[in-house]
């Protein structure tokens, strides 16, 4: 005959009645362990390992700290390159020592600047072009963006420089867009598109209001306004004249 199963409540109250003598059991143990317990013989088996580990964690610790520190001073020694440098050779070879870095991108955008002022244009757009493509989500690729098109611009590619600052100033959340927009409106002007011209002014009048670009939006808006010739009057018809009652 075959006994019937336990239920899981009677199985639990069993162990909760068997728990102090298990917990007596351990202490005993635990008691005799310390009675038995030689600390010159455990440090004799075990110390040298012990001093290994401790040793180990300090040694990683010290060489973590000296990696902080040689991080900060490269990263000084960068900045001071950067600042010093006024040369393309210079520039070009810290952008490449830090290439992917931030201080390489700021070296690329340098380097555009400094072939711009020398009026060096290819080699201008050449520099922001690799800023853009190398560093995309670098803060500095969208003044980069607006440069490139500024040396479109410089180029005398008027048609082209008028769509990519279009194109620039329809990017969301972008903080060039009044930059892109009077670009644009520069462009327009310089095809002779004195409408489109003075209507990217008046867009620009409300965004401008206050800032420092105020001044500049007002000046070219009245200048293109009296280019733009006056819409042609509508020919006034008489009335016909009705005949004279005699």
């Amino acid at each position: 005959m075959v006994a019937p199963p336990v239920s899981l409540g009677l199985a639990f109250l069993l162990i909760l009645l068997k728990m102090p003598l298990i917990m007596a059991a351990n202490s005993n143990q635990d008691l005799q362990f310390l009675d038995q317990f030689e600390p010159d013989l455990f440090w004799q088996k075990y110390g040298r390992k012990i001093l290994w580990g401790v040793a180990a964690v300090a040694v990683i610790g010290i060489i973590a700290i000296l990696q902080q520190r040689q991080s900060a001073s490269r990263a000084a020694e960068a900045s001071l390159r950067l600042a010093q440098a006024n040369d393309p050779l210079t520039l070009q070879g810290i952008a490449r020592d830090y290439s992917g870095k931030t201080i390489g991108a700021q070296a690329l955008l340098r380097l555009g600047e400094l072939h711009y002022a020398a009026g060096r244009l290819a080699e201008s757009g050449a520099a922001f072009q690799e800023l853009i493509s190398r560093y995309p989500s670098n803060p500095l690729a969208e003044p980069a963006r607006l440069s490139a098109v500024a040396v479109v611009e410089s180029q005398g590619n008027f048609e082209a420089a008028k769509s990519q600052y279009l194109e620039l100033a329809s990017r969301p959340g972008t903080y060039l867009a009044v930059a892109a927009k009077l670009g644009a409106a520069r462009c327009a002007e310089a095809l002779g598109q004195t409408k489109e011209a003075q209507q990217l002014y008046d867009e620009l009048v409300p965004a401008t209001q206050g800032t420092a670009w105020d001044s500049i939006v007002f000046v070219r808006r009245s200048v293109v306004s009296r280019s733009v010739a006056p819409p042609p009057m509508t020919p006034v018809v008489p009335p016909p004249s009705l005949p004279e009652v005699k």
